[in-house]
């Protein structure tokens, strides 16, 4: 269990939080900071999502046909085979 000392000065919670850009005052949790109505005006949220991009590029069609086809082939010849 994790025990945290630092508490959001806006929801109460006991939780990480970091001081705020706009208000040097007022340590904030992620959802207090994701949630704020100065969010648009702020220079740097100190809590920011980014979500990333995927690393394995998505195959054309063609390759997908390719592959399938190769695929399909080794099917044929092994229930011929039997």
């Amino acid at each position: 269990m994790t025990i945290f000392w630092e508490r959001c000065s806006i929801c109460g919670r006991y939780i990480t939080t970091r001081q705020c850009t706009l208000h040097p005052e007022v340590s904030v949790c992620i959802h207090c900071c994701l949630s704020c109505v100065e969010r648009s005006s702020c220079p740097k949220p100190v809590w920011e999502i980014k979500i990333a991009k995927p690393v394995k590029p998505i195959a054309k069609l063609e390759d997908k046909k390719k592959i399938m086809e190769e695929l399909l082939s080794k099917l044929d010849s092994k229930s011929i085979q039997k």
